[in-house]
């Protein structure tokens, strides 16, 4: 529960920042609010966490270890995760004794896909025709009625094209069934559209709010690749896109920051694909791209501090380094307008996202 009697939280010596989580975005979070003058906190379990370059204190803790979080609670005044994934149960916990942005609520609805699609519908939104799957008898009943190609996905922890199979008419579904884990899932259909887009909306504890130019996006294996913003919409669209996106942020009882992922289909019209309550690879371009970053706001939502819409400074162009990404800077070093932004991570993996680079393109 938030304590407005607490607000504004300004950057004093014992108003410290806690974060969830160890990953860039952790870090970027981090970084920010250096930046505006506060301490953070992070908490994470041991591992390749770049973020713990740059924090002023750590506390290394399973998710599940009650006491170690209780007190990391007591030793700040705002929480917010760089991840969706976190239980629910860790954030309740730490809600009891200080405030948690978003809430629990929130990151339970992006963490299930069904819950998800529910409110989204509830707020507005189109969302792909989808069926809940609880069994293999789900399953084949769903793929029937379905009638075409279609995705499924397991109804939680999923995420950069994880836990995901394409089916179609001819797929042992019992086998799609079991690779996936035997888990409850969401079967959707698949859409054929022109190109994805991404919103993102804020909303301060001081009940001030607003928005960040829409994204436009690129992927590969399932994973982002590019971003572009500010993205072409119609007024019209867009003004409609951001009345379903302060509905769905009132259903949820949002307070921080959210970004939504929305397919344009060929027809113009557009359709809701999933929500993460964070910080979002799509916006980084906003580090370059505007006076404030939507790190720096997050931080301002953290503490209440008033917000409203951010505008660009020209064109950007946000690309991620995947993988190995030696031959990608060799490169664009040799351009100065690129700007980049490796993580520090130790490993480099397939398909894990070791920086980024951005660049006005006008």
């Amino acid at each position: 529960m938030i304590n407005h009697s607490t607000i504004p939280i300004l950057p004093k010596k014992e108003n410290i920042l806690g974060i969830l989580g160890g990953g860039q975005l952790g870090k970027m979070i981090a970084i920010a609010a250096s930046n505006a003058g506060y301490k953070t906190h992070l908490y994470c379990p041991k591992g390749d966490n770049p973020a713990e370059t740059v924090v002023s204190s750590i506390t290394h803790g399973a998710w599940d270890d009650f006491d170690k979080l209780v007190e990391f609670s007591n030793n700040v005044i705002s929480v917010t995760s760089e991840f969706e994934n976190i239980p629910s149960k860790t954030l309740e916990l730490l809600a009891n004794k200080t405030s948690v942005i978003p809430n629990s609520k929130v990151f339970r609805s992006a963490q299930i896909r069904s819950k998800e699609k529910e409110i989204a519908e509830r707020s507005g939104f189109k969302t792909p025709q989808w069926f809940l799957i609880k069994n293999t008898d789900d399953l084949i009943t769903a793929s029937k009625s379905m009638n075409k190609d279609g995705i499924l996905k397991t109804n939680s922890l999923g995420y950069d094209g994880k836990g995901q199979v394409r089916i179609n008419q001819q797929s042992n579904l019992f086998e799609t069934w079991e690779a996936l884990g035997s888990v409850e899932c969401v079967l959707e259909e698949i859409l054929e559209f022109k190109r994805e887009i991404s919103i993102m909306y804020f909303k301060s504890t001081d009940n001030t709010d607003g928005f960040f130019p829409i994204s436009e996006n690129y992927h590969e294996n399932g994973i982002l690749k590019k971003t572009i913003a500010p993205a072409v919409l119609s007024m019209e669209i867009e003004n409609n896109l951001k009345l379903q996106t302060k509905k769905l942020c009132e259903n949820l009882g949002l307070y921080g920051i959210i970004a939504i992922e929305l397919f344009e289909l060929f027809d113009g019209s557009i359709v809701f694909n999933e929500i993460a309550p964070r910080p979002h690879n799509s916006f980084h371009w906003t580090l370059n791209g505007c006076d404030n970053s939507q790190f720096d706001i997050l931080v301002r939502t953290m503490c209440g501090l008033p917000v409203k819409d951010v505008k660009p400074n020209g064109k950007w162009e946000m690309t991620n380094l995947i993988g190995q990404y030696e031959d990608i800077i060799t490169e664009t070093s040799k351009d100065q307008d690129y700007l980049l932004y490796l993580y520090g991570k130790e490993q480099t993996k397939p398909g894990r996202k070791m920086g980024h680079l951005n660049k006005r393109i006008n």
